[in-house]
Formats: structure tokens, sequence, C-alpha cells
């Protein structure tokens, strides 16, 4: 995993909850070297981490998804149903053809295969971090979930401009605001702009909602 630390102009909170000790211990020590946070809790609990989440919200929330007394989506569903913006990224061991469609309608920005290097779950704390989603190579997200989960909006792909609809097809594929840019050759900032507005417009406040949303009105 590599060891220089992003630049990051807000501090950053991390929670994490894996009830193996060994592997906790080794991704805790490899999320401390790479992204420095300015906290990181770490429970073998499930209980323990939601009731820590709910009283400090984090950044970043890495769950194990069978853990021995809760399930992770079961913390997921509590964070969104108190409308915590907190990211999520779920870890298993037992990764299942269904679980990303089923964890994308939770708002789940980030899964991965725990029997993947460590290196996948680098690359996944910084593509959600950085605004995008990230799912293990070995396991893509499958089309089928596009009505699944919460109400999507009402409104359809003529809401939105061309360019954003540019916009918008690249961020559903995961690409941070800055790939984006770079593809379009628009800055940054106006990635960022355009993201605004889009969301604005459709009334969506995640990416996986609007993940949704673009396959449901086929711009995905």
């Amino acid at each position: 995993m590599a060891v220089s630390a992003p630049r990051r102009t807000t501090p950053l909170r991390f929670v994490l909850v894996d009830d193996t000790a060994t592997f906790r211990e080794l991704l805790k020590e490899a999320l401390l070297r790479r992204f420095q946070p300015l906290e990181l809790r770490d429970f073998a609990n499930g209980r323990e981490a939601l009731d820590s989440c709910l009283a400090s919200p984090p950044d970043l929330l890495i769950a194990d998804l069978y853990l021995r007394d809760f399930d992770g989506r079961d913390i997921v569903r509590e964070l969104r149903n108190r409308r915590l913006e907190t990211r999520v990224i779920v870890l298993t061991a037992h990764p299942e053809a269904q679980l990303p469609a089923e964890l994308v309608s939770l708002g789940v920005a980030g899964f991965v295969d725990k029997n993947s290097p460590l290196d996948q779950i680098d690359r996944a704390v910084q593509r959600v971090l950085d605004g995008g989603m990230f799912f293990s190579a070995a396991v893509p997200p499958p089309v089928s979930f596009a009505s699944a989960g919460p109400t999507l909006p009402r409104v359809g792909a003529e809401a939105l401009s061309e360019r954003e609809q540019e916009v918008v097809r690249l961020v559903v594929r995961g690409l941070a605001s800055k790939e984006v840019g770079a593809q379009l050759n628009l800055s940054t900032r106006t990635v960022e702009k355009h993201r605004a507005r889009i969301f604005a417009k459709l009334g969506v406040h995640d990416v996986p909602t609007l993940v949704r949303w673009c396959l449901r009105n086929g711009l995905g």
C-alpha cells in the first residue's frame, strides 16, 4: 500500500469495525499511514461501532459485512435512517453477486473483497473520499437494482443539459471530480459546480441514488 498521504484541506475521521483482530490491526495501521486521519476509531463489535457513529459521525465508515453481533447492512440502514452523510465502504470475505446492487441501494459507496490485496481497500478509500464509488473488480455491480431502494426522482434525463449528462455519466462510473474534469477538459471546480446543479435539479443527495436514477433513465 502506498505510504504518501493525500493532500486534504479538512481533517478526516474514520471508524473501522471488523471482528477479526489481526485483519483489523493490519488495516488500521495501513489507513493511518496512508491517509493520516485526525481520528480513527476501531471496534470489534458492531453495536459499539454504530453507537460511536451516531454519537460522533465520522467522514468514513469501513465495516465488515458479517459481524458476530451485527450485520453491517443494519449499521448502514441506521445511519441512513438518521440522515447521516457518513460515506461507507463494506468489506466481506464472502462476496456474492447480488451484494453490490443491494449495498448501493442502501447508500454504500464502496464494496471490497477482503481476499483482495490491501491496495484494493486503499483505492476504495481514496475513490470514496474523492466523491466517487468503488466496487471490487471481481464482483461488479449489476444493473438490476435501478428500481431498488428509496423512491427515485420523477424527473427524466431531459432535466439535465447535454454537458450535465456528460458529467453525470462519468460520475456514476465512479470517477472523482478531478478525473471527470480531465476527460471533459474542465477544471475540478467547474465539475463540482455541475455536480451541485445536477444534485439540486434531481433532488438527490448521494451518488448511489444518482446511479440508480441514471440506470432508470438510460444514462448508466
